[in-house]
């Protein structure tokens, strides 16, 4: 039963929870800074299916390099990646360029909320 598990078990800041995340790979700075988030729609399928939950890191608010981020645009949440396309503009793409063709959008006008650390892809069989 769901009552009788301890809640500290699902705190991204719990040390074995920590360890767990570095052995696959994921960095970062402080865990107080990780938060689970989900995305709506499949423009980042396979990659990033339909409410796939993936942890973020939140103290990531400008461009560290390329890596899907998740950002407000023209007063829109996007979970995408995010390329240097020139001096001012990123390079908005999704998983399936065909469906999604890649979008310049403006530096300015991009403000990045978090950058994707993980994303959690169990598939329930």
């Amino acid at each position: 039963r769901s009552s009788d598990l301890d809640k500290s078990d699902y705190q991204i800041g719990d040390p074995q929870i920590g360890m767990i995340l570095r052995e696959l790979g994921v960095t970062y700075k402080d865990p107080a800074h990780l938060k689970i988030i989900s995305g709506n729609g499949q423009s980042m399928a396979p990659i990033i299916q339909h409410m796939d939950p993936m942890i973020s890191d939140v103290s990531i608010r400008e461009y560290t390099g390329d890596g899907i981020y998740a950002f407000t645009w023209q007063g829109h949440f996007y979970i995408k990646s995010l390329q240097i396309a020139d001096e001012d503009h990123f390079l908005m793409v999704s998983a399936d360029e065909k469906l999604y063709p890649p979008k310049k959008i403006r530096v300015d006008d991009t403000y990045i909320q978090a950058r994707i650390l993980l994303v959690w892809n169990a598939k329930r069989v």
